[in-house]
């Protein structure tokens, strides 16, 4: 420890004093300085609000002295007009401008405002009286010499103030009730409107004051567009607008508006009106070349004013729904539609004016444009009318303007949510731009309104009017290219036609654009457009015939080229091409055979439809054999294959090609490529030239066996070009790799009553994942006692379970599938009381026999095949499920009369539960000669689609959750129909004893065999199939010959002792002879048995080939069943 030192203490205690003074000393200081201030903010407040109490009643006391000088009253509205003296006016206005708010004194500018417009209405009133007297309006001060600037301030103050009051409301505390009259807005016509400011009378240097006047009012002009005069406007024309719209929708519930109602809708209008007449006055006088630099320091020039109004006063919402004809007129007048369609054509404007545009406001300007054509009688055609070159060019500038416009709001819309693209719109569905939720969504709907008439007959007749005009000449230019050298005439001739086409096609592929932008971006009136576009009398065939004489050679070669399939986007007529695909596709669903084959009406099968064929073959096969390996191939592609699949459809159900080899394109799959198609398998990604040069010698099988990404885009993509035999074979190596390695420890067993097999067999694998249901399944069957019976189960039992399951519960008396005339199966729709997980469980099963290669005797309707190979169905499959239908289907289409005397509704009768009901279809409107093609297409889409939806969604769900759809849209509906249960064909008995096993005894050459192959020999067709249904449980055989039956078909030798020790076999045979007489011959001995499980025959060891015959025959028809051996 240190020794206390006193003197240091005190040294410390020292120091904390002086700092403890010091640290008060600052607090006081700090406290004064702050009183100091406090002191001084007082007085500043003070002396301000002082100020302010004095500048109050300065304003005070110059309202005061205003209101008597002008002879305002603020409690009358007729206030006295003491003065018309301009000069008096112009002193009142500074006066009114130095103490002015709005607040208070909007009642006093609009005494101002009369009081100027006074000075116009009196010395009218006094030019009869006094002819030469010179009229001197207010405005007239511009050009005095002391006061022209002075006045020119005041009056932009003035006219400013105007705009600010007539976009507001009545009263600035009152936001309800909108501004529509008063002497503001008269006043703001006077000031802007050009006449006004022309010399009324004698007067030296006229000439020279109308000069200055009109450059004063062009740099009124040009003062309004430098503050916003026009998105002002449009501002308050919106909520004028709305009133309208609102009032008018409120006249449609109640029939007729009140008085007050009356009166607000006819003063809204005029307010339109006023404001409208505003801005076209900016836009219709030429302020260039005058001399404003005095008044103005910016100068918009007509180009620049008539973008601005376009920006703010056409976009917006629905203007032009609420504007009367005589309104119209006055845009007429100014020539607003044409100056539209010329400034919006120029890029460098255009431009401008899409940066000015949000997507909302993009869309409502496209609506009033549209509607703006439309009412001019510009946009559209009567079919007696002719255009003119000139009007053509213009409409065909307008086409590209309004195309614009949607690629515009294309670049803001996505189809799915995204980051940029996350707010929902009624129209674009996601939504990337400026979101304005002022807008309702009656708006909306409102401007797709506006947007119809794009579909509409008169606008499709006046767009396609030259194709429609166009006849197809293809005979004849052949015959001409043959003679061009020839005849020099000819020559000249072809040139021009080929001219005319390509002149005709430029203007055809900005049309087609435009369509194909609408159903890119109006996803929701996609159906209506394609059936307007459709069903427009000879449109498809003059496109078709149009598209035939495209290039120098015609007949579609232009689309073959190698630059157009390497890159089709690049191809200027391929949006020609893309719009006939999605038009063509549609038409080709809703034609009969009577049209299409006995009629040939419009297409020719001969000239057209195999030509088309043979096209849409090549280039979708061409189009998927250049795309890239990762990518998807072109747009074009998708809509071209829908079109070939409809015709390959059509042609699969009866056939139009005379030549087998039609739709094929890779004949031999096993062999190299030929040269003709080595050439589209090559690809800029091969890793070397020595590895593409073994590709080049691959055969397709190989590539596919390689997973060589072209070769099986083919596969999935176009089936059709590849050999059925091969795309089988495909399949079956899939199915093998698509099961799952389960041991018999992973395996399930389940336990089922042979008299109730499909009630055990849903109850114990209906829950099961499909992992499981793919994998080993063992099976043990109880018999009638209860006891479960003896043997192993190697795939027999379980090939037996499903082929029972199967036939129980596709036979028409229990109710879950109904039948057509034909005996072909489908959904039930009356099945209402089954649980929709069964029909997936079923679609599961018919998978899992498809998987083990066991046929299966089930023959389903052709629309539910196509259902189950995710295609769609159309007008032709209703034959054979509902005839009646069908026949009323087509009276319907071909009715020649007035469809309306008939009294249709969009409805369909159908029985439920005994009782016929009518469900409306598509809100049960009337059917008319314009929707009747609609009327028939629903009346089809409810009873294949509709009415039976639930069932046979679950079915496919279960059938495509063990086979994927891609694996089994490789197959046409027939084609599935012989994978599920054999071809229809006659089939090679030297065929199945080539695969035949023998036991017990027997071997190839026993005289037994020798025999029954000699009797199969010559049986026809019928005995044979009953033979194969009485030993494989099928009727048919397997596709591909019977080295794909599996098991293998056996022949196992039993003896022929009737009294054998055999007693299951025994009770099967007594059953059978207790129940049918037959003759005794046959009772002689032992018949032939078959286990059909295991596709065994067992068959005795007969001394006699006749005894085999007769044994056999009987046997097979005579339904003994199946035995378990």
């Amino acid at each position: 420890m240190f020794p206390f030192n006193e003197q240091n203490a005190k040294k410390q205690a020292f120091v904390e004093n002086a700092r403890a003074e010091r640290e008060q000393r600052e607090q006081q200081r700090i406290k004064q300085k702050q009183e100091q201030k406090l002191s001084q903010s007082a007085i500043v407040i003070q002396k301000n609000f002082r100020k302010h109490l004095k500048k109050k009643q300065i304003f005070e006391n110059l309202r005061n002295l205003w209101d008597i000088d002008s002879g305002f009253s603020i409690d009358n509205d007729n206030s006295n007009e003491n003065s018309s003296n301009p000069l008096e006016i112009l002193l009142l206005t500074k006066l009114l401008f130095a103490f002015f708010n709005p607040k208070r004194d909007n009642a006093r500018f609009s005494h101002l405002c009369r009081l100027i417009l006074s000075t116009t209405s009196q010395n009218s009133s006094n030019k009869g009286d006094q002819p030469n007297k010179i009229v001197f309006p207010f405005h007239f001060l511009l050009f005095n010499e002391n006061y022209g600037k002075f006045t020119f301030n005041l009056m932009k103050k003035i006219l400013w103030q105007c705009v600010e009051r007539i976009i507001g409301y009545a009263n600035e505390n009152n936001t309800k009730t909108l501004y529509l009259t008063g002497t503001e807005i008269r006043l703001m016509i006077y000031f802007l409107d050009p006449k006004f400011y022309i010399i009324k009378g004698n007067l030296p240097n006229s000439n020279s004051i109308s000069t200055l006047l009109s450059q004063n009012l062009a740099a009124f002009h040009n003062f309004l567009l430098q503050k916003g005069f026009y998105m002002l406007i449009g501002s308050g024309m919106f909520l004028r607008v709305d009133s309208i719209l609102n009032l008018k929708s409120r006249a449609m519930k109640v029939k007729q508006l009140s008085k007050d109602d009356e009166k607000k809708l006819n003063s809204t209008n005029l307010w339109i009106s006023a404001c409208l007449r505003c801005c076209l006055f900016l836009l219709d006088l030429n302020s260039g070349g005058s001399n404003l630099q005095t008044f103005t320091e910016q100068h918009y020039s007509e180009k620049n004013k008539l973008i601005m109004f376009i920006i703010h006063i056409m976009s917006v919402p629905c203007l032009l729904s609420s504007l009367d004809d005589n309104w119209l007129d006055m845009l007429k007048k100014s020539n607003i539609p044409l100056k539209i369609i010329e400034i919006m054509h120029n890029d460098d404007s255009l431009s401008q004016i899409l940066n000015g545009l949000t997507g909302n406001n993009a869309i409502f300007l496209m609506g009033n444009i549209v509607e703006l054509m439309l009412r001019s009688d510009l946009i559209s055609l009567s079919i007696s009318e002719t255009q003119s070159n000139s009007s053509t060019q213009q409409f065909l500038n307008f086409i590209e303007i309004i195309n614009s416009l949607l690629q515009y709001c294309q670049s803001l819309v996505s189809s799915k949510q995204l980051n940029m693209h996350y707010q929902y719109h009624p129209i674009f569905k996601w939504y990337s731009g400026k979101n304005d939720s002022k807008i309702p969504n009656s708006y909306f709907n409102l401007v797709i309104a506006q947007l119809e008439c794009l579909w509409q007959r008169s606008f499709i007749l006046k767009a396609f009017n030259h194709v429609l005009s166009f006849k197809s000449v293809v005979k004849d230019q052949s015959g001409l290219l043959k003679s061009r050298r020839k005849n020099s005439f000819n020559d000249k001739k072809v040139s021009l036609v080929s001219r005319k086409v390509t002149i005709d096609a430029i203007e055809t592929k900005v049309v087609c654009r435009l369509y194909l932008s609408i159903l890119k971006l109006l996803d929701g009136q996609n159906k209506n457009i394609t059936m307007n576009l459709t069903y427009f009398p000879d449109l498809i065939p003059c496109l078709w015939k149009f598209l035939m004489r495209l290039g120098p050679k015609g007949n579609m070669e232009i689309f073959l080229s190698d630059s157009v399939i390497k890159d089709p986007e690049k191809e200027p007529f391929i949006s020609i091409l893309a719009l006939f695909c999605i038009c063509c596709n549609i038409w080709l669903t809703t034609k009969d055979d009577e049209e299409l084959y006995d009629k040939q009406i419009p297409f020719s099968i001969e000239n057209d439809i195999i030509p088309m064929s043979v096209f849409f073959n090549k280039f979708c096969f061409a189009l998927l054999s250049h795309s890239s390996l990762e990518g998807c191939p072109p747009t074009i592609f998708e809509s071209a294959r829908k079109v070939l699949f409809q015709l390959h459809l059509k042609d699969s159900r009866r056939s139009f090609s005379r030549e087998e080899n039609i739709w094929l394109l890779i004949k031999d799959p096993k062999k190299s490529l030929p040269k003709s198609l080595k050439d589209l398998f090559k690809n800029k990604k091969s890793s070397s030239s020595s590895n593409s040069k073994d590709q080049m010698g691959m055969s397709f099988l190989e590539r596919i066996q390689e997973n060589d990404p072209i070769s099986i885009k083919i596969l999935n993509l176009l089936p059709h070009t590849i050999p059925f035999e091969t795309r089988l074979d495909i399949f079956r190596d899939y199915l093998k790799k698509s099961i799952p390695n389960y041991s018999e420890a992973t395996g399930i067993m389940i336990k089922v009553r042979r008299a109730h097999v499909l009630d055990d067999g849903y109850k114990q694998l209906g829950g099961v994942i499909d992992a499981k249901i793919k994998g080993r399944i063992r099976v043990k069957f109880i018999n009638e006692t209860g006891a479960l019976e003896d043997g192993v189960d190697q795939g027999g039992p379980f090939k037996e379970f499903i082929t029972q399951l199967i036939a129980e519960a596709f036979d028409p008396s229990y109710g879950l599938f109904a039948v057509t005339k034909n005996s072909l199966l489908y959904p039930n729709h009356q099945n209402t009381t089954t649980k929709i997980a069964l029909y997936s469980f079923l679609g599961k099963m018919i998978a899992r026999a498809i998987q083990e290669g066991i046929l299966v005797d089930v023959q389903f309707a052709r629309f539910f095949l196509s259902k189950m190979t995710g295609r769609a169905v159309f007008l032709e499959d209703l034959i054979g499920l509902d005839d009646e239908l069908l026949k009323n289907i087509m009276i319907v289409k071909k009715y020649e009369g007035n469809i309306e005397d008939l009294g249709l509704y969009f409805a369909i009768d159908e029985e439920v539960n005994g009782k016929v009901i009518s469900k409306d279809i598509m809100g049960g409107s009337r059917v008319t000669d314009d929707n009747k093609i609609q009327y028939s297409y629903y009346l089809a889409d409810y009873k294949l689609n509709q009415q039976a939806k639930e069932q046979t969604r679950a079915f496919i769900n279960g059938f495509q959750s063990m086979i994927p759809e891609n694996w089994l849209r490789m197959f046409s509906p027939p084609e599935l129909q012989h994978v599920l249960s054999g071809e229809d064909a006659d089939w090679e008995v030297s065929d199945l004893r080539k695969y035949t096993v023998y036991h017990g005894g027997y071997f190839d050459q026993h005289i037994s065999i020798r025999h029954f192959w000699s009797i199969l020999e010559d049986m026809n067709l019928k005995d044979k199939s009953a033979f194969l249904k009485f030993v494989t449980s099928c009727s048919k055989p397997p596709l591909g010959g019977f080295k794909y039956l599996q098991p293998p078909f056996t022949i196992q030798m039993i003896s022929d002792d009737s009294d054998s020790n055999q007693p299951r076999s025994r009770l099967v045979v007594r059953s059978l002879l207790s129940s049918i007489g037959h003759s005794k011959s046959a009772l002689k001995g032992r018949l032939p048995m078959s286990s059909t499980c295991f596709n065994l025959l067992k068959l005795p060891s007969y001394s006699q080939k006749s005894v085999i015959k007769e044994k056999l025959k009987y046997a097979i028809n005579s339904n003994t069943g199946f035995e378990l051996a």
